[in-house]
């Protein structure tokens, strides 16, 4: 009898492609989690798709080069994890896609949901962003119903936050989200810069960051332009990649200087929460050291990871397997 479900997750960071098959029947149960590299160049044409603005896949390239790629991705991806596993066993696979442009009226993924359930032969569930927003809600960030499901507690308040491309913050109070929203940049402005400036995909533990100094004129700059934006709200990438200020005599410094905006991002959010006794972190960002060094020095409190109940690389795709469980998306059957 089938009772696992598959989620997969990519990023806005556009770096890898993870994946795990999760059991909801008793709670929840990682039963097998893997991560794969996506296709060499595949980053540097997602980023040059957001920078110049995506319209429509038709007309674009590029965007029809990115879809192809991630379609394969996806269904190897599935494949590696159905290695372990008895396909019988599967009940479906939450499948998000790649998000190529976000607002509050309209989303779109890349990423074909009935290629992946004719290549895999298992249903397939996706299309969660535009489901959501036709329910009422704003199709960003998804995390928050999981993040409920796992780590609510009676008469306790938390804050837990993804730190991919995009930072995203949950507050919970006791069982209830009370607020769930995008709150800033992640990695996304670092890990540009870091490409841009340095020819790294990253700045691996913040090491270039922490040899630079926070532009404080510059940072106020930006703060300005992003406290702006009120919570809850979704972000979209190009937001951010359209921020004319990203330059900076020492490039380190414009590293340090992103790293200190994300931090205060996430600091913003936790005191208009009123600062939980408890903060939770997640995501890519969480292993950048410089960046939570600031991070907690923002805070004023200590900084505890999901890792202990989930490994922090596999939250989001474990999200996407419980909301296929929840049937929060649009269904597709396989063909043959």
């Amino acid at each position: 009898m089938s009772k696992y479900f598959i989620g997969l997750m990519t990023g806005t960071s556009a770096d890898s492609i993870d994946g795990c098959v999760v059991d909801f029947s008793n709670g929840f149960e990682l039963i097998h989690s893997k991560s794969n590299n996506l296709e060499k160049n595949y980053k540097s044409k997602y980023e040059e798709a957001i920078k110049k603005g995506f319209k429509n896949k038709e007309d674009d390239e590029i965007v029809l080069e990115l879809e192809e790629s991630l379609n394969k991705s996806s269904v190897k991806l599935v494949k590696n994890l159905l290695d372990e596993i008895d396909t019988s066993l599967i009940s479906g696979i939450g499948f998000p896609g790649q998000t190529m442009f976000h607002d509050t009226e309209r989303s779109y993924q890349i990423g074909c949901a009935q290629f992946l359930a004719d290549e895999v032969g298992i249903k397939v569930i996706h299309d969660f962003r535009n489901y959501d927003m036709q329910k009422g809600g704003l199709g960003a960030p998804l995390v928050p119903e999981f993040h409920k499901y796992l780590f609510a507690e009676s008469n306790k308040r938390k804050v837990i936050f993804n730190i991919g491309g995009i930072s995203n913050g949950t507050y919970l109070d006791g069982e209830d989200i009370k607020v769930a929203s995008d709150v800033g940049p992640g990695n996304c402005l670092i890990d540009l810069v870091a490409m841009r400036d340095f020819g790294m995909p990253y700045d691996e533990d913040g090491n270039i960051a922490a040899t630079g100094q926070i532009d404080q004129r510059l940072l106020n700059s930006l703060l300005d332009k992003i406290r702006t934006k009120n919570y809850p709200r979704a972000d979209d990438k190009s937001f951010y990649y359209n921020l004319d200020e990203l330059k900076s005599d020492k490039p380190e410094n414009l590293l340090a200087t992103l790293s200190e905006l994300t931090a205060l991002c996430i600091s913003d959010f936790c005191h208009s929460c009123d600062m939980p006794g408890e903060i939770l972190l997640h995501g890519g960002g969480t292993k950048n050291n410089f960046l939570m060094e600031r991070l907690e020095k923002n805070i004023g409190s200590s900084l505890r990871f999901t890792d202990h109940f989930i490994p922090s690389k596999f939250v989001e795709s474990a999200a996407f397997a419980y909301l296929a469980y929840l049937k929060r998306g649009l269904l597709v059957e396989p063909r043959r």
